[in-house]
């Protein structure tokens, strides 16, 4: 079977990793990438380097990755749905809820297949965490809580925290709880600007769950963590340390209409299966969605539009100082 040809939009830090991992995955032959700066076009030089999509789209790709600046995701992703291109979009999907949409539907109206570059849902010991919530046998979720922290990397300069970082755990709630976001209050703090540094919120899901969030790059060690209360007790996943702890609720049951309590037992580490890397995970199953298998796994641009537009209601919140709606209109699935 010929390999499938693909290429690249944006080579910094995420569009290097998707190329690279591209390049090495079997049935792939990475065939193009673009980017705006001549000095970046040295980076792989082995493959046609473009300074346009336009150019790169007379190579006739199988799909392209969108790794460019949130603000340009839209006018790439358009011209990748007029042109039948399937596409890998990076999170954000866009700057607001409203391009977020318009992508959405864009591919939508030409029948072509998308997501968006979450890969955060194929780290091991969440992908575990969501199969054994899926499972039910840890029983109704109480709450959420999510931390995702570490130093200011520099590469970021079009958004703040809020949209490239706790977009992230705003997917992960919903994706966890499997319910949308449905109204969110949050605090932020701009310490240089011209966005914000620091974000601290609480969503509240369908059905009364509430998500509670903090992310920064104001701090000197890196933390990502994803805690799920549960009936059973507490699932903990942290992706720095590779690890999936569970710390058991032993309270007996309580009489019905009372909260039972909790009560700690010896916490246990979870076995984790063995895992490829986020990015070789994410692309082996874009290659085979591609070639005609089912999407799963993925994420579709209905919930990465839902992820955005839940972070720019976030961003309202705070803005306000009021509790602010998520637009509830559920996107088809793409």
């Amino acid at each position: 079977m010929t390999n499938l040809r693909t290429g690249v939009v944006g080579l910094g830090w995420a569009g290097t990793v998707h190329a690279r991992t591209m390049a090495a995955l079997p049935g792939i032959d990475l065939v193009a990438v673009a980017d705006l700066d001549p000095a970046k076009h040295t980076a792989f030089p082995h493959v046609p380097t473009f300074g346009d999509l336009e150019t790169m789209l007379r190579l006739e790709l199988d799909y392209c990755v969108i790794a460019t600046p949130s603000a340009t995701h839209e006018a790439y992703a358009l011209a990748l749905a007029a042109a039948g291109v399937p596409a890998l979009i990076e999170k954000p999907l866009a700057p607001t809820g409203t391009a977020a949409r318009r992508i959405h539907d864009a591919f939508t109206r030409t029948a072509t297949f998308a997501a968006v570059g979450h890969t955060e849902r194929h780290q091991a010991p969440l992908a575990e965490l969501a199969r054994l919530l899926a499972g039910g046998s840890f029983g109704e979720l109480w709450q959420l809580a999510t931390r995702r922290q570490g130093p200011y990397s520099g590469r970021i300069l079009d958004v703040g925290v809020a949209l490239d970082l706790l977009v992230h755990d705003i997917d992960l709630a919903s994706w966890l709880a499997r319910e949308p976001i449905e109204s969110v209050t949050a605090a932020t703090r701009t310490l240089a600007g011209p966005y914000e540094d620091t974000a601290t919120a609480t969503t509240v899901l369908r059905g009364g769950l509430l998500a509670h969030h903090h992310a920064d790059w104001i701090s000197p060690f890196k933390q990502r963590t994803v805690q799920v209360h549960t009936a059973a007790g507490v699932l903990s996943a942290d992706t720095v340390a590779g690890t999936l702890t569970h710390h058991p609720n032993t309270a007996d049951p309580a009489p019905a209409g009372r909260f039972p309590g909790v009560q700690g037992g010896q916490a246990r580490l979870i076995a984790l299966p063995k895992q490829e890397p986020p990015f070789t995970v994410e692309h082996r199953l874009m290659r085979d969605a591609v070639l005609g298998a089912s999407p799963r796994g993925l994420v579709s641009l209905a919930e990465g539009a839902e992820a955005v537009a839940a972070t720019e209601a976030l961003l309202t919140a705070a803005a306000t100082g009021h509790r602010t709606p998520v637009p509830t209109r559920r996107l088809a699935l793409t």
